[in-house]
């Protein structure tokens, strides 16, 4: 028998074995694909069984997901009557396991509760590991949105956004939405745990016009003469409504159209203002209601100016909330056209900043002389590098067109500097394939992340980068790692860099090393065994690095075997402490991480050293 025909009745034993047929584990093949390298086979297996959450009842035709390293593409397959799965012929390796099911929420084999990190499992070699998942059904936010006179209003969307920390403050992160039915109630499902914040954004294509308001507000006046002393609490709610027609009608000059503002529960025009409706596992919290705003909706129209002289690709132009902090739920949008003539349409009463942003494609690369990177205007942007014009303004919404805004375009700030290694291994032989990245900090309209190669000597130029706070990283050299990125004596990998004004920013220099970190360990209870449950989080013991998004902050699940390991950590001093549940997001809160100094392990790392740490918990 050859080695083919015996790897193959292995695959079918083992099938047969785990009453699971091979091929249904295995990923298929199309045969008009490309050949690639085959997947690893191997002789491990996991199987298991993916119940509802809270019970015996078993998942039907859930989807099941594996994933590792060693598995090109991954695998999945699909959970029978039964709620069984099983992943046969596995190579020895590092897996995670995940299952779903619509309307349910996604989890992952071993984590706390949804939404938080799970557990990897190790495999070696022929190893049948057991892993069963319960799988909960999502939370429900429901209730009602009403208009102005209290009637429901049909076809409104509603969105529930999550509460998430972020960089050490508090954002939303993704949108879950619905729409609101002939009743006017909405039902938004599938949820994970959390606080939720829950905004109504109508479409304005139902309302009436100034005539209509003037007809109702004089009815009601008439009413409210007729009430006023026979029925004092009828005439109170009357007043209300006629006082809030006077706040909602635009000035008679003006003629602007009224119409619905975004509103967020409990009836709140500011996202920042909302009340948090918390939504506990698999919970369904009805009577979410509110009621939409009436307000007088102006546009807001100019001309964003071409100061640049070059041809421009797609200038976009942003409305977003002065005040904003983070949880803000949208902004307005549009295009300006071949002239830069822009308008916004149905813009409440507010406080706003008005950007503009559009690119320059050079049409070939232009070298960038020696010495060119601190003056302005001088070189360009090596290797056909994307070049970012932008323009703002602020101006505040009072109901009355805005008309005649004047953007200007300008270029931002060039970037520039120089690339070096500290380390005893070759160095790339080609350096233009290394990218200097900066990313935005913080959120911004200007777009993402900017970048540029640099050149054979080393040298970089990123050469418009709006206005923000930014950090930079880079990549491409294999082999070496980015360690710091100085620019005036600060180190642009660990805080970020400030962009203003309007000089440009020389002399950034990003050294490379070979000598790469490592930290590893055991995580063991007090019976010596395997504490996979915890999560580990390392940190700098300079709270000066404790800032949201720190290379220097990791935290990770030990695989089942109790094993962990951290790398590439800068070289320094660190606190190691471990937690049986870590809130997303809770490491970028300075309070938090002062709370685990008096229960953490300190240890120190030098350059490029391997350092192994066993860590016991519970006794």
């Amino acid at each position: 028998m050859n080695a083919a025909l015996r790897l193959t009745c292995l695959t079918l034993a083992i099938a047969l074995l785990l009453g699971a047929s091979a091929a249904a584990q295995l990923p298929s093949r199309d045969p008009r694909a490309p050949d690639r390298e085959a997947p690893a086979i191997g002789t491990a297996v996991i199987a298991g069984t993916v119940l509802m959450a809270g019970g015996t009842q078993p998942a039907r035709r859930a989807r099941v997901n594996l994933s590792a390293a060693e598995l090109r593409g991954g695998r999945s397959a699909t959970t029978d009557d039964q709620g069984r799965f099983s992943f046969i012929a596995l190579p020895a390796g590092r897996y995670t396991l995940s299952a779903s099911k619509p309307g349910h929420v996604s989890v992952t084999y071993g984590q706390r509760a949804p939404g938080r990190a799970g557990t990897p499992i190790q495999l070696s070699d022929a190893q049948k590991f057991r892993a069963d998942l319960q799988i909960p059904k999502g939370g429900v936010i429901t209730g009602i949105v009403l208009d102005e006179n209290g009637e429901p209003t049909p076809q409104t969307p509603v969105r529930a956004m999550r509460v998430v920390t972020q960089e050490g403050r508090r954002t939303l992160q993704g949108s879950s939405s619905g729409s609101t039915d002939d009743r006017g109630i909405y039902r938004i499902f599938g949820l994970l745990p959390g606080d939720y914040v829950v905004c109504a954004t109508p479409r304005n294509s139902s309302i009436g016009n100034p005539a209509r308001m003037q007809v109702e507000l004089r009815a009601l006046e008439l009413t409210l003469e007729a009430s006023a002393r026979v029925n004092p609490d009828q005439a109170r709610t009357i007043g209300e409504r006629i006082s809030a027609i006077q706040q909602s009608m635009p000035p008679a000059e003006e003629g602007a159209r009224p119409g619905y503002a975004p509103v967020c529960y409990p009836g709140t025009v500011s996202a920042g203002s909302a009340s948090p409706v918390t939504l506990g596992i698999s919970e369904e919290r009805a009577g979410i209601d509110f009621q939409l705003q009436l307000a007088p909706l102006a546009r807001v129209e100019g001309t964003v100016v071409n100061a640049t002289g070059a041809q421009l690709r797609g200038t976009n132009v942003t409305l977003s909330d002065a005040q904003q902090t983070g949880l803000s739920f949208g902004n307005i949008t549009a295009r300006a056209n071949a002239e830069g003539a822009f308008r916004l349409m149905n813009v409440p009463p507010g406080q706003y900043r008005l950007t503009a942003r559009a690119t320059i494609a050079p049409a070939r690369p232009a070298p960038q002389p020696a010495g060119a990177a601190g003056g302005r205007g001088r070189g360009g942007p090596a290797r056909g590098e994307t070049v970012t014009v932008w323009a703002q303004a602020d101006l505040a919404v009072d109901g009355r067109p805005v008309s005649n805004v004047l953007l200007s375009l300008q270029p931002g700030i060039a970037v520039s500097g120089q690339v070096a290694f500290e380390g005893t291994a070759p160095q790339p032989p080609d350096l233009s394939r290394i990218r200097i990245l900066m990313s935005p900090a913080e959120p911004t309209t200007y777009g993402g992340s900017l970048s540029a190669r640099a050149d054979a000597a080393g040298r970089f130029s990123i050469p418009s980068v709006p206005p923000g706070r930014y950090r930079l990283s880079a990549t491409g050299a294999t082999g070496w790692f980015a360690e710091s990125a100085v620019i005036g004596g600060q180190d642009a990998l660990d805080f970020p860099l400030e962009v203003k004004g309007n000089q440009n920013i020389a002399g950034v220099v990003v050294t490379f090393t070979d000598r790469q970190t490592e930290l590893t360990g055991t995580l063991t209870d007090g019976r010596n065994q395997p504490a996979p449950e915890y999560t580990l989080v390392v940190f700098p013991a300079d709270s000066r690095y404790w800032t949201g998004r720190s290379r220097r902050i990791q935290s990770a699940r030990p695989s089942t075997d109790g094993r962990f390991t951290f790398r590439n950590l800068p070289p320094g001093e660190y606190r190691l402490a471990p937690l049986f549940d870590l809130e997303p997001g809770a490491t970028s809160d300075p309070a938090f991480l002062e709370q685990l100094e008096t229960t953490s392990l300190r240890v120190t790392l030098q350059p490029g050293e391997k350092k192994a740490q066993d860590i016991r918990v519970g006794g």
